[in-house]
């Protein structure tokens, strides 16, 4: 698995909203038109992901919410960011 720089920072794509749902949310894809669904940890993760919090300091918000450890919440973090940038939803930008 690779990893992720705890300093990168990522941003919800210009082309995707995120819209909550109860125990879980959609993400619509304008571009496209694709609608995805999500459970509560990718959308908590989403919206952490604000375009100026760090990688390290959302898997360390992940460590207080869920009560994980910090090697889990950044394993499993990094394959989540991983899969929503493989689907155009969240990108990678540089520190504000």
């Amino acid at each position: 698995m690779s990893s992720v720089d705890p300093g990168a920072v990522f941003a919800l794509s210009e082309q995707a909203s995120l819209q909550s749902m109860g125990d879980g949310a959609v993400i619509l894809l304008a571009d496209s038109g694709q609608l995805y669904t999500c459970n509560e940890t990718t959308e908590a993760f989403l919206k952490h992901v604000d375009g100026s919090r760090t990688f390290g300091e959302i898997v360390g918000l992940f460590v207080a919410e869920f009560e994980v450890d910090e090697a889990t919440a950044r394993d499993d973090l990094t394959a989540l960011s991983g899969d929503l940038m493989a689907e155009g939803i969240i990108v990678r930008q540089d520190a504000p």
